[in-house]
C-alpha cells in the first residue's frame, strides 16, 4: 500500500508536526510506501522509509500572484507524479487556494480511482469566520475522510456544511517538542525575571485576539491591583498589531509583567517554557493548540479557557486547571494559584496523570490511528462511506 502526504506548508513548527505524524505513524506499524510531498524548505529529518518530494516552492515569493503561480505549478507537479506512480490515498494537510486544489482533488479520485483525505486543523481558517467559503464546502464534500482533532470540530463542520460524519474522523494532534539548541537572546532576561517571582505564569507564541492576549492583560491588571501574592508573567511572543499599545502600556504599568514582543528563536521559546511554572491559554476560539501539546509534553500545568480542545486533557486527568473564559474568572484563578503553591506542585508531581495524558497525546497512538482510517478507506468499494469516524 502507497500513500502520499502532502502538506505544502512543511516548515517551522509544521515540520515538526509532520515529523511527528510520520513517525507515529511507521512506529505503529505501518508497512506501506509513504511519499512526502513537502515545501523546499522543509529542514527535518525523514524518516528512513519516507520518501521526500519538496515540490512546493512558493513560499519564499513576496507577490500573491507569484505565490499563486507557483503553487499552480507545484500542484501540476503533483499531478503529473500521480500519473507516473500513483498513490492509493492522498492525504492533505493544507490546501491553500481551494478552488485549484479542488480541480486536483477530482483529478486524483476520477482519472486514478485514488482515496482524498483532509485534515481540517479548524472549521475554517482563521479569520475568515463569517465568509461563506464556497470552495471548502466543494473540497469538504469531495473528498472521502475529514481529519479533525477534536470532536467539536468534527460536529461543527457536519453541521456547517452538511457532511456525513461517518466520513469524519478524530485522530489527536500530538506533542510539538520546543528544541532548546541555538543562542537564546533573551536568556539573561528570562532568568532574571522568573527568579524574581517564587511562581510564573507563561503566555507562549502569537499574542493576538482570537487567542485571548488581552483577556490575559485585562486579568493581569486586576490579579495585580487585588493580591499581595508575588507571581510574574511572561508574554512572549510577537503581538498582533491591534494589541501592541495594550500589551505594551501593560508591560509599563506592572513591573510583574515581562513583555517580549519579537518573533523569537525556538531557544527562548525553550527556555521561557522551562523557566514558567503554569502556561496559560486565554482563547476565544481554537480545535486544537501547538502551545497546549508543548506544554502537555514538557508536564507544564496548564490554565485554560473552556474551549473543547483546551478542555480535552483536564477531562482525562489533573493536569491543570480551567477558568470561565472572562477576565474576571481569569484573574480569581491567578490569585487562587499565586495563593496556594502547594496546589501548583500537587498537580505538577502526578506522575500517573503526566502519564495517562501523554500517552493519549502520543504520535505513536495517533498514527496507529490513523493507519487504521487509511486502510478502511482504501479497502472499502468505491463510492460508499466509511462505517463511523475514528477518536484516537
Amino acid at each position: 500500500m502507497r500513500i502520499a502526504y502532502v502538506d505544502p506548508q512543511s516548515y517551522h513548527g509544521l515540520a515538526k508536526y509532520d515529523l511527528g505524524y510520520l513517525r507515529g505513524l511507521l512506529d505503529s506499524g505501518f508497512d506501506g510506501d509513504v511519499l512526502f510531498y513537502c515545501s523546499t524548505l522543509y529542514d527535518g529529518p525523514v524518516p528512513a522509509s519516507v520518501e521526500p518530494a519538496p515540490i512546493f516552492d512558493y513560499n519564499r515569493k513576496r507577490s500573491e500572484v507569484l505565490k499563486a503561480v507557483y503553487y499552480l505549478r507545484s500542484l501540476l507537479r503533483l499531478a503529473i507524479d500521480a500519473f507516473s506512480r500513483p498513490a492509493a490515498l492522498y492525504h492533505f494537510q493544507w490546501f491553500k487556494l481551494p478552488w485549484l486544489d479542488l480541480l486536483l482533488v477530482v483529478l486524483l479520485k476520477k482519472a486514478l480511482g485514488a482515496r482524498v483525505a483532509m485534515t481540517a486543523h479548524n472549521v475554517v481558517p482563521h479569520g475568515t469566520e463569517g465568509r461563506r467559503h464556497r470552495a471548502l464546502a466543494r473540497l469538504y464534500r469531495t473528498v472521502d475522510a475529514i481529519v479533525v482533532h477534536h470532536r467539536k470540530t468534527a460536529d461543527e463542520i457536519a453541521a456547517r456544511f452538511g457532511i456525513d460524519s461517518s466520513r469524519i474522523h478524530v485522530l489527536r494532534h500530538g506533542p510539538i517538542k520546543i528544541d532548546g539548541r541555538g543562542r537564546a537572546r533573551h536568556r539573561r532576561t528570562l532568568k532574571r525575571f522568573a527568579a524574581q517571582h517564587p511562581l510564573n505564569f507563561l503566555f507562549l507564541g502569537r499574542g493576538s485576539r482570537y487567542k485571548g492576549l488581552d483577556i490575559l492583560l485585562d486579568a493581569w491588571a486586576l490579579f495585580d491591583a487585588r493580591t499581595s501574592a508575588k507571581a510574574g508573567l511572561i508574554v512572549i511572543g510577537a503581538v498582533d498589531p491591534e494589541l501592541k499599545d495594550m500589551a505594551a502600556k501593560a508591560a509599563r504599568r506592572h513591573a510583574s509583567l515581562l513583555l517580549i514582543d519579537e518573533r523569537v528563536s525556538e531557544a527562548d521559546l525553550h527556555l521561557a517554557l522551562r523557566r514558567a511554572d503554569i502556561v496559560v491559554l486565554p482563547h476565544r476560539r481554537i480545535s486544537q493548540s501547538g502551545v497546549l501539546l508543548s506544554a502537555l509534553g514538557q508536564r507544564k500545568p496548564v490554565l485554560v479557557a473552556p474551549r473543547p480542545g483546551l478542555l480535552e486533557p483536564l477531562e482525562m486527568a489533573t493536569v491543570g486547571w480551567r477558568f470561565d473564559g472572562g477576565a474576571e474568572g481569569l484573574a480569581a484563578r491567578l490569585e487562587f494559584l499565586a495563593s496556594h503553591p502547594e496546589e501548583v506542585a500537587r498537580i505538577r508531581d502526578d506522575r500517573d496523570a503526566w502519564k495517562l495524558v501523554q500517552d493519549a497525546y502520543a504520535w505513536r497512538t495517533i498514527g496507529r490511528n490513523a493507519t487504521d482510517v487509511y486502510r478502511r478507506l482504501i479497502e472499502r468499494p468505491a463510492g460508499t462511506v466509511a462505517s463511523s469516524g475514528v477518536e484516537s
